[in-house]
């Protein structure tokens, strides 16, 4: 196999977006491929070890919608340099950063689009965010969805620049946004199967009631990540309705901050309202290594959000082997159609599905649900396709 030389322009390494770009990275050089790293933020070592070269871009202060703008202006003459010296054979980015590609020639362009905020310019304006921070909140994901599609419509023109979508779901939206069909693939997100795996059940409550001092009920809901996005207040109320079929023998675990203090505000009065203390439990911010032993605990993972890109929890917790009810957006359809748990799938057409997610989350825990780890998509899989794409690409 010919081996590539690709210049990786990666934004950060946290989050969603950043373990996306440190595993492209492990699985190209993990096969054989070279690449150069140029970054803003502090390189894992683990990468330092295995890539040819690492350079340190400029950092923005500024956050979206002008993220993506000042670090084009922080940091375009030093990748044009960068090329020049470096000769990759293609360049990858990620979102609005491909407008780099601007100053690139005769090189291809490929950007990972982790999501387009289209599904959340529609429902925002019903989340339950009061004040300043509503204001805030709709203001930022309005003009950065505008903003970003304006990017994307302008740099789509250029004959290397190719964007990548992490789900059919977001490739559908950008190209209702305007971005010609034959410069959108779609790819979707992995997992690392060798961290989230199957393990025994009661030995993973055993290890979460100790480790985070709690009890836990016979059965256990898992939600990762919440926020207004997210529907956790939407899942709140599906799980009040839960009460009258489990009385209180259900635990739901939510892991992660809850967004704006207003929202969180509203999230733990309606806890309290509706009687769920004993059965919510709001775990924090959780390091991702300890991510496995939460999904093999639970019986049923739930992703009810309004919008998504590629979501890594709903591959994870099936790597893990835990069914997920998810909402149909971003690549919760392609994960949960591969793994044949189609039917957990809740189609959003209202903004409170909560007793459709109730009477999902019913079905999810009534069933035994064996899920085939083969149909879970891996990062080698993935970057398998990321490597038929350029291909492709350099023999246009």
């Amino acid at each position: 196999m010919e081996a590539f030389k690709i210049l990786h322009i990666a934004p950060f390494f946290y989050g969603g977006v950043g373990i996306v770009a440190y595993m492209l990275t492990k699985e190209f050089t993990k096969i054989g491929h070279e690449v150069v790293l140029a970054t803003p933020a502090k390189a894992p070592v683990e990468l330092k070890k295995s890539i040819i070269q690492y350079y340190i871009l400029r950092a923005p202060t500024l956050k979206d919608p002008l993220y993506s703008i000042q670090y084009y202006i922080f940091n375009h003459r030093k990748i044009e340099k960068i090329v020049k010296l470096e000769k990759p054979d293609i360049v990858l980015t990620h979102g609005p950063l491909a407008v780099i590609a601007k100053t690139i020639r005769g090189i291809p362009v490929i950007s990972v689009i982790h999501g387009t905020y289209a599904n959340e310019v529609r429902w925002m304006l019903f989340h339950p965010i009061f004040g300043l921070e509503r204001v805030r909140y709709t203001t930022s994901i309005y003009t950065t969805y505008h903003l970003d599609m304006m990017l994307y419509r302008y740099i789509a023109k250029l004959s290397n620049v190719y964007l990548v979508a992490v789900s059919k779901n977001t490739r559908r939206e950008l190209i209702e946004a305007g971005i010609p069909p034959n410069k959108v693939f779609s790819i979707l997100n992995g997992v690392d199967k060798e961290v989230f795996k199957p393990m025994n059940k009661d030995y993973a409550k055993t290890l979460v009631e100790e480790g985070f001092n709690l009890k836990l009920k016979s059965k256990v809901l898992l939600h990762v990540n919440p926020g207004p996005r997210k529907g956790t207040h939407i899942l709140v109320k599906a799980v009040a309705m839960l009460k009258k079929i489990y009385g209180k023998d259900f635990t739901l675990l939510i892991v992660g901050k809850l967004g704006p203090r207003t929202f969180r505000e509203y999230v733990k009065e309606i806890i309290r309202c509706l009687g769920l203390e004993e059965n919510v439990k709001m775990l924090g911010y959780i390091e991702n290594e300890k991510l496995p032993v939460l999904y093999n605990a639970a019986d049923l993972t739930v992703v009810p959000s309004y919008s998504e890109g590629g979501p890594l929890i709903t591959p994870e917790s099936l790597a893990c082997g835990t069914p997920v009810v998810a909402t149909d957006v971003g690549g919760n359809p392609e994960y949960l159609t591969l793994a044949g748990l189609g039917d957990l799938l809740i189609r959003l057409h209202n903004y409170d599905f909560s007793s459709t997610l109730s009477r999902s989350i019913k079905a999810g825990l009534q069933r035994k649900w064996l899920i085939n780890r083969y149909s879970v998509v891996s990062w080698n899989d993935v970057v398998g396709r990321y490597i038929d794409l350029l291909h492709r690409l350099l023999t246009l």
